[in-house]
Order: C-alpha cells, then structure tokens, then sequence
C-alpha cells in the first residue's frame, strides 16, 4: 500500500525543495520538515502497553511503545531523513545499505552494508529521499531478508509511479509513505518534475 503525507507545511518545503535556486542550507531544512512528518507516520501503528507510573501528584495508568525497530538510511540520500526519524525514535538501531547506480545500464551496486542484531517481530523503515525505479529499495529490502528481516516501511519524499510499482509488484506486503508522488521518469530515470539529484543538493554539491 502507498500512503501520501498531505499538510500544506509538507507542500511547502515540497516547494522549496523542487526550486532549483535552493541553496543547500535550505534545501537540508526542507528535507528535515518534511523527514518529520514521514517517521509521525511511519510511527503511527505501533503498539503500546500499559504502564503505571507516577505523577508529581498521583499515579497514573499510562502507555510504551514496546517496538524494536531498525531505521535503514540507504546510502547517501537516505541520510536526508535520518536525523529527524531518529529524534521522534532514539531508541531505534540503525543499519545502512549504500548503493550505487550505474548510469549506463541502470543496474545497482552494494557497496557497503551493516546491520544491527534484532528478532523477528522488528520494524525495518527503509529511508530514501528519492524512489525513482525502485531498485535501490528492493535491493535493499533483498539484502535485508537475507539476514531474516520480514517487516519493512519504506519512506520516501518522492517517489514516482514507476518505482513505486516496481516495489508493490515484487513486495505487495510492504507499506510506502511519501510526501508526493510526482508523473513520471525522464528516459534518463530521473524523476520529473522531481528535484533534481537530491544527493547531491543535499551535499551541497
């Protein structure tokens, strides 16, 4: 399933981020705004249990998040939306996939992996700025069941079409969160009207 964030804050930054005069200090601010709203989602089914504690005045019946999840930055844009899906979960762990494009024939490269330990019932959140094809994710997301991961969100700022039923064709299962999902892909595979090389705008590139 395909859930699209819809805030006129998000719409904004959405804005600022697609302006090709935006400065890289404004351009991380924006991907930060918007980072925020996506991991209030992603975390918005979590269970709870209950839990007693006291207040400075009286006890009090309240509630725990009990989820052990692992936040998957995928190399290098992924980074984009570390910061803020950490501060909303600091306890989360964190594992990183980094993969590059060959811009020739499109296939995808891991150069890099790590992963924490976790059991079974843990929630992958897959970040990535930017789902295009979707071959990064599915790389991913391949990668990540290979060590026995089973429950993955992938969450994005934006996604086309293209790559988003490229995920749902090979992982029905999986649930996707973006804050647009723009036309098409360029024969280039870049997404239009999209933003450009996030990557590098992030960098300051």
């Amino acid at each position: 399933m395909i859930k699209l964030i819809n805030h006129p804050i998000v719409e904004h930054n959405i804005t600022v981020l697609r302006n090709k005069n935006t400065g890289n200090a404004d351009f991380r601010h924006s991907a930060n705004v918007i980072a925020h709203f996506l991991a209030l989602e992603a975390f918005s089914d979590l269970p709870l249990i209950e839990k007693s504690i006291e207040t400075p005045l009286e006890k009090y019946q309240g509630k725990e998040i009990i989820s052990d999840i692992v936040l998957v930055p995928v190399l290098r844009a992924g980074l984009a939306l570390l910061e803020a899906f950490n501060f909303i979960m600091p306890s989360a762990k964190i594992s990183f996939v980094g993969l590059s494009r060959n811009e020739k024939d499109f296939s995808i490269n891991e150069y890099y992996f790590s992963a924490p330990n976790f059991v079974e019932q843990t929630r992958f959140i897959i970040l990535e700025m930017m789902i295009a094809t979707g071959s990064s994710v599915i790389s991913a997301i391949n990668r990540l069941q290979l060590e026995g991961a089973n429950n993955f969100t992938v969450c994005s700022i934006i996604a086309a079409p293209e790559g988003v039923e490229n995920i749902l064709t090979n992982y029905p299962d999986v649930k996707i969160i973006t804050a647009a999902l723009d036309r098409e892909l360029n024969d280039k595979k870049y997404i239009l009207p999209g933003l450009g090389d996030a990557g590098d705008r992030w960098c300051g590139m």
